[in-house]
């Protein structure tokens, strides 16, 4: 798979073949109905799961991979809006491990994911992928609810930002979170109110 990070520092798009992206697809699947730390069918992975069907199935972004010497490869992509993405990706890895049974495909699929989502992160900020990616596992251990009641209110607000906002902001509103309101946390957690009730994402410069 490989990425193109967005100039507006809202996400990323993800592409792969046919093949790479049917592969995630299923392994998304397998997380959400055998993985006991899921108690319900979360709306974030099945989200996740039904952009990579659309983009397989050729209804999102289409392009070409072309290696030296080859044919091109029809290659496919999907978006990815920064905080939705890294908690994608932290349930992904918390969920494997609540799994009866993990094949060494459904690790080369998960590290694949995992690889190029943080690779377009330092892309970003640079030397920053570790850090959130340890945050979003553990914010995944925390529970569905924690993270599922607040989720939308911060992509929300982190959509109305700037590029420059974004990028000095994800931190800190990805931080929010947690369980536990950090301390040390630039932002109030007023800055959210206006964004809770919302069933859309606000208008926003892809």
């Amino acid at each position: 798979m490989q990425y193109d990070v967005r100039e507006s520092n809202a996400g990323l798009v993800l592409w792969g073949d046919i093949y790479e992206l049917k592969a995630l697809w299923t392994f998304i699947h397998r997380v959400i109905d055998e993985s006991a730390l899921l108690k319900s069918e979360d709306p974030l992975l099945s989200w996740l799961a039904y952009e990579v069907r659309h983009a397989f199935d050729g209804m999102r972004h289409k392009g070409t991979r072309k290696w030296h010497g080859d044919d091109p490869t029809p290659i496919y992509g999907f978006d990815c809006i920064w905080p939705n993405m890294l908690i994608q990706i932290g349930l992904l890895r918390a969920g494997l491990a609540f799994m009866p049974t993990v094949t060494r495909h459904d690790q080369a699929v998960m590290y694949g994911l995992e690889s190029i989502v943080l690779e377009g992160l330092e892309t970003m900020l640079p030397g920053a992928g570790e850090s959130f990616f340890k945050s979003a596992v553990m914010i995944a251990h925390e529970g569905g609810e924690n993270y599922s009641n607040k989720i939308h209110s911060r992509t929300s607000y982190f959509l109305t930002l700037t590029p420059t906002k974004r990028k000095e902001s994800l931190g800190a509103i990805f931080d929010s979170l947690g369980a536990m309101w950090a301390l040390n946390n630039p932002l109030s957690p007023e800055i959210f109110e206006p964004f809770t009730n919302l069933t859309e994402y606000p208008p926003y410069k892809w």
